[in-house]
């Protein structure tokens, strides 16, 4: 299900609420959302591809580290196995959870045997919208970004980055050497190409300059046989080529110096 998110997740380095939610039910919570992070509350949720490994490991880390996490209820979000591992993930790293039901009785009684009975929830079908929102708003202080202070924006990157190790079940130490031995080795296999580029533009440039050299020689020596031929044999082979025409010119000449002048008529 491709859904248009309403604004990117929070990549700052604050205390942030991870909201849950199914994307059937993103008509009511993207509203929600963006309303908070209009008024600078410090929100991340999922932006990628749902079976994506890296965003897997990136919605796991924003899980761990969040202030609060809000999980966004329904019959439909029930169904949906991508929202139930994260309320799982959530339990597990016993972060603190608050539940917004957007459905009636059923649905609060269908979730309660996910929560233990400490968790605190809110029904949206008991409050107006402006009760709901000052209530998040409350929820969330320690989440809201101060006007005065410019917090630290990490890319999206850099934030996969914080989960690499997690992901490759490695310890930090050892993920850098396996990047740096990478890069090294990347790099090495780049230089290795651009000296094998550089080594087949020569060797095409030499063969280039020999194939005309040898070109110019081959026409240099047809040329030479072309004058010796010429040279000794040129008139024989006029006679063979043109027989004709040099009877026709030894009969004219022989016609014309038998001329008897005496039998002009002046």
């Amino acid at each position: 299900m491709n859904v248009k998110k309403p604004f990117k997740s929070y990549r700052g380095d604050g205390k942030f609420a991870y909201a849950c939610y199914s994307l059937s039910d993103s008509e009511y919570v993207f509203p929600l959302l963006l309303k908070l992070n209009n008024d600078r509350y410090r929100i991340r949720y999922d932006e990628g591809v749902q079976d994506d490994i890296e965003v897997d490991a990136l919605r796991r880390h924003n899980i761990r580290n969040c202030e609060i996490f809000l999980a966004f209820i329904s019959q439909k979000a029930l169904m949906s196995t991508y929202f139930l591992n994260q309320i799982e993930k959530a339990k597990e790293y016993n972060v603190n959870i608050y539940v917004v039901y957007l459905d009636g009785n059923e649905t609060v009684s269908q979730a309660s045997k996910f929560f233990d009975e400490g968790v605190k929830s809110v029904r949206v079908d008991e409050c107006d919208d402006d009760l709901l929102y000052g209530i998040l708003t409350q929820l969330l202080t320690e989440c809201r970004e101060p006007e005065s202070i410019k917090e630290r924006v990490y890319t999206y990157d850099e934030l996969l980055d914080e989960v690499y190790p997690e992901q490759e079940n490695m310890s930090r130490d050892t993920f850098d050497t396996v990047v740096q031995s990478d890069s090294k080795k990347i790099e090495a296999s780049a230089a290795s190409a651009e000296d094998a580029a550089k080594m087949a533009r020569l060797q095409r440039h030499q063969k280039n300059v020999a194939s005309f050299v040898n070109a110019l020689l081959v026409l240099a020596v047809m040329l030479a046989i072309a004058f010796v031929i010429y040279y000794f044999f040129g008139s024989q082979i006029k006679e063979l080529l043109f027989p004709e025409e040099e009877i026709y010119y030894t009969s004219t000449i022989k016609n014309i110096l038998n001329i008897d002048f005496s039998k002009l008529p002046y």
